[in-house]
């Protein structure tokens, strides 16, 4: 009597948890509810519904599934019926459909192939990897999960990457192979540290890595990771992962022969699930609870479990006669409403057909236009002569614009001549007084072949900046920025510093003059140069900015310093810094110390943004 007196307590309970469900579901009901309007956001909200529900009420899974599926094919979005289709290869596989549930994901990973969204495919692949995980076959769902990451990484989807590294982690981990297993998951879950919404992958990596340490009976370090998993999945609502928390760390009690602390916290998974309403997570944990007391020897207690195993495990499969029952209506009735719509389009074409076989409304055309014909031809004549004129003066103007641009270009001939003139003179002087050394020291030439080295390639970055500032189209200050970023890879890349390259969104559309734009360049080449050669930084920050209608360029770095009094003299890097930034009637401030880093801070006048100049092909 009071085993059925608690079991139907324990029912109504779960009745409560079941109605109630969870904050994300309550939330994303409530939105279908105040948004009637039937577009693209309305079906990721019932597929985000569907997924949810899925392990939870399959039914109503089902049902959002369909209304998903539908009203996507109505607006031809190829990403939401991939997603619809997603649904319904989740729904096949829990029911042990796997081949269907596959044929779902494959038509899903074409239509995001189509649309290109590469998101799509890696959860597709991932989740192809899922399913033969579920049927044993962890080569494929090896290989599957690496094509899922590799699509991550293009995207740089860190909750994505982090979603295929737990899984590797748990196959690898499953296969015996417990050290890549473990390598896999402590870099899934640094991913997930850096991730958005990593409410879900994060508990769930803590939890693997604790799996692995439990099968090479390593409990400290798997009751450590156990713990910090079950602060996070409470942080967070998670409550079927805090129910899986629970009973991994029942379990590794139970490993060391501490029943006492397993039955503790199987009892608190029991709770949560209880608070869950997951009937299938009840019944699984009263098993084990019945277990637990037979090897204290409390058979009572244990037959009482089993019998509450037993009644909820019976009601479990007549709850899954009627829900598959359910489910094959609601196919059918899907089934049902795509032919109907396929009816309804046949209908609709066919109707289209007999307008386009009504000729009248050819003749009718006719004699309308060759009534306006008479009356366009004389407008067409005008309209021809101003044309022509129009025409004329834009030619003189092209001959106008042409001559300036001979101009400017014998300029910049000039400017090449002289910089590469003297700089290459150099050179031959230089390769001279190598051949008189021939006889000298090895030392000397090494010195004076390096400095030719040096020389031929300042020759070539200064010809090649003098160039790309001479081009019309470089004039925008987003093309100096663009240049500016490239260098700044170029050099920081090779050594690995990290950096980060901002320009403020209301930079768009200034310009800056020429000589302002060389010299600005240059100005950041040196201090990118300095960084990369002398800082020892592992991070650079580059800004820039308008403030006050001032140009604002900053680089910070995180390196070694140094003291601007001992380095007076020592070089011409700041001095030429310093001179340009003179010509341009700007200011440059160096605040550096050693082991402080050093940040250098630009300023310059910034004239009024220009309308965008488009190029003429």
């Amino acid at each position: 009597m009071a085993f059925r007196v608690a079991f139907f307590l324990l029912l109504s309970t779960v009745s409560v948890g079941l109605v109630a469900q969870n904050r994300l579901v309550d939330s994303l009901r409530y939105w279908l509810d105040t948004h009637p309007v039937k577009d693209s956001a309305r079906v990721v909200t019932l597929h985000r519904l569907a997924y949810r529900l899925s392990e939870i009420d399959q039914t109503t899974a089902w049902r959002y599934a369909n209304e998903a599926n539908q009203l996507a094919k109505k607006l031809n979005n190829k990403v939401n019926l991939g997603q619809s289709f997603i649904n319904y290869a989740i729904l096949e596989s829990l029911e042990g459909n796997y081949a269907k549930g596959q044929e779902y994901y494959l038509t899903a990973l074409k239509l995001f192939e189509q649309s290109g969204w590469e998101r799509g495919r890696a959860i597709c692949l991932n989740n192809i990897a899922e399913n033969y995980k579920s049927m044993n076959q962890l080569d494929k769902a090896v290989d599957y999960t690496f094509r899922a990451l590799e699509l991550n990484k293009k995207t740089d989807q860190k909750r994505g990457m982090a979603v295929n590294h737990e899984q590797i982690g748990d196959l690898y981990r499953r296969m015996g192979r417990y050290e890549e297993s473990l390598k896999y998951l402590e870099k899934g879950l640094r991913l997930a540290k850096q991730a958005d919404q990593n409410y879900q992958i994060l508990p769930q990596i803590l939890l693997g890595i604790a799996r692995n340490y439990n099968d090479r009976r390593e409990f400290s370090l798997a009751l450590g990771y156990l713990g910090q998993a079950t602060v996070q999945s409470q942080q967070y609502g998670e409550k079927l992962l805090q129910i899986q928390c629970y009973e991994e760390t029942a379990k590794t009690f139970r490993l060391q022969q501490n029943i006492d602390s397993a039955k503790v916290y199987f009892q608190k998974a029991l709770d949560t699930a209880t608070q869950f309403g997951s009937i299938v997570e009840i019944a699984h944990i009263n098993q084990e609870m019945a277990q637990l007391s037979e090897i204290q020897g409390n058979y009572r207690e244990a037959l009482d479990y089993f019998q509450t195993y037993k009644t909820l495990n019976d009601s479990i499969e007549r709850k899954k006669n009627v829900v598959r029952a359910e489910l094959v209506e609601l196919k059918y009735a899907a089934f049902e409403k795509d032919r109907e719509n396929q009816r309804l389009k046949q209908i609709k074409a066919e109707q289209e057909g007999e307008l386009r076989s009504q000729t009248y409304w050819i003749i009718l055309l006719a004699t309308v236009i060759v009534i306006l014909v008479g009356v366009l031809s004389y407008a067409f004549y005008r309209n021809r002569l101003k044309q022509i004129r129009d025409a004329q003066k834009t030619q003189a103007e092209t001959i106008r614009q042409l001559q300036l641009s001979d101009r400017i270009r014998s300029q910049i001939a000039r400017d090449l001549h002289d910089d590469l003139g003297a700089t290459l003179s150099g050179v031959a002087m230089l390769s001279q007084a190598a051949k008189r050394q021939l006889k000298g020291k090895d030392e000397q030439l090494k010195e004076l072949l390096d400095l030719i080295s040096i020389n031929s390639q300042r020759t070539v970055s200064t010809i090649r900046d003098i160039i790309w500032t001479t081009r019309p189209m470089n004039d925008s200050l987003e093309s100096i920025t663009t240049k500016m970023n490239i260098f700044a890879s170029e050099m920081l890349d090779p050594k690995r510093i990290k950096y980060e390259f901002c320009v403020a969104e209301d930079l768009k559309g200034y310009k800056l003059p020429s000589n302002q734009q060389y010299n600005f360049y240059l100005i950041f080449k040196e201090a990118i140069n300095n960084a990369a050669k002398y800082a020892q930084a592992s991070h650079v920050w580059i800004n820039i900015f308008n403030k006050n209608q001032q140009l604002h360029l900053s680089i910070k770095d995180n390196g070694v310093g140094f003291d601007k009094d001992l380095v007076k003299g020592s070089g011409n890097g700041l001095f030429n810094m310093e001179k340009r930034v003179e010509e341009l009637d700007g200011s440059l401030t160096v605040q550096s110390a050693p082991n402080n880093g050093t940040t250098i801070e630009l300023v310059l006048p910034l004239a009024t943004p220009l309308l965008p100049i488009y190029p003429i092909y």
